[in-house]
Formats: structure tokens, C-alpha cells, sequence
């Protein structure tokens, strides 16, 4: 019986990667890992994610909080509102929304006790 299972969760593997949704994921994220444009938005998004992060600690105390937190915004502006970045965004959510499917699907076929993914991605308490 496990051989089953697995082998059926290996096919269920390879239907969803045959997805063409999967498959320009893939160049998407081949693309985003060359391009030096974006290289930089997500570079620059980082870096700005860890100073936020460390001035956040003091809060509205930090001097040079209100500009960390306008760098951030403009650097996250940058990167989500880049077409390639935003269409593989996209695409990602989708292919989670699938797999969360299929896991509320499995687990609620086992029993209505498992916890599993809702609609929106959050795991329900029992």
C-alpha cells in the first residue's frame, strides 16, 4: 500500500509540474536569477529589509526611522512592480493555492480532525 500511495503522489508530482503555470515559473525564476536589473531590486530590497528591521527595534525612538521605512517602501515598490518579478509572484500563488488544495483535499479525506491549509492558506485550529 505505501508503494501506491507514493507512486500516486509521484503522478500527482508530475501533473502539476507539467502545468504550464509551473513551467513558466521556471523560466521566470531562470530569468530573475541573470537578469542584473532585478539581481539588484532584490539585493537592494534585502538590504533595506535588514536596516528596517534593526531601527524597527526602537521604534518611533530611531532617528532615522521614517527614512529607512520610505527606503523600504520604494525598494519593495521596485521589485513587486517589476513585470517579470510580478508575473512570477503571480504564478507562485497559484501553484500554492493548488497545493493547498490538494492537501485540504488529502486531509480532510482522512479525517475532518487533521489540520490543513483554508482557502486564504492559514491552517485551521480543531
Amino acid at each position: 500500500m505505501k508503494e501506491k500511495v507514493l507512486n500516486a503522489v509521484y503522478d500527482l508530482v508530475d501533473e502539476i509540474k507539467d502545468k504550464k503555470e509551473y513551467t513558466r515559473l521556471l523560466e521566470l525564476k531562470e530569468i530573475m536569477d541573470k537578469d542584473s536589473t532585478i539581481i539588484n531590486l532584490i539585493t537592494n530590497f534585502n538590504e533595506v529589509k535588514v536596516k528596517y528591521e534593526e531601527v524597527s527595534k526602537y521604534g518611533k525612538y530611531h532617528p532615522d526611522l521614517k527614512e529607512v521605512r520610505n527606503l523600504l517602501v520604494n525598494s519593495k515598490e521596485a521589485l513587486f512592480t517589476n513585470k517579470v518579478v510580478s508575473e512570477y509572484k503571480r504564478l507562485e500563488k497559484e501553484i500554492q493555492k493548488i497545493l493547498d488544495e490538494v492537501s485540504r483535499k488529502i486531509a480532510l479525506s482522512v479525517s475532518p480532525k487533521i489540520k490543513h491549509p483554508n482557502e486564504i492558506g492559514l491552517i485551521n485550529k480543531h
